[in-house]
């Protein structure tokens, strides 16, 4: 059996608040790409119940990726301020339960 690639959007609110949470589960070996210029700062967070979120690294100030060393359920964007620009951000990783 192979791992397929796999990856997702995360939302990425516009003003200070947190985007929908994703369920990443079944992802092994997680990444998080943060792309397009923007003046701001975003905080990666990860939960394992979907309920309580805690953050993942250290806030976001520009493109960049993110390794997600934590075996987390669950993944969302958290803006804590943006003032310009519309960052985009993709979690990928390996499905390793793929036929």
């Amino acid at each position: 059996m192979m791992a397929r690639p796999e990856r997702m959007t995360l939302e990425v609110p516009s003003s200070a608040g947190t985007g929908r949470a994703e369920n990443v589960f079944r992802l092994r070996d997680k990444t998080v790409q943060l792309s397009g210029p923007f003046a701001g700062s975003l905080q990666l967070e990860g939960s394992i119940d979907g309920e309580d979120f805690e953050p993942i690294g250290a806030p976001l100030t520009g493109p960049g990726f993110v390794l997600v060393p934590e075996a987390v359920a669950f993944l969302r964007i958290h803006t804590i301020e943006l003032t310009s620009g519309i960052p985009k951000a993709l979690a990928s990783g390996f499905d390793f339960r793929a036929v």
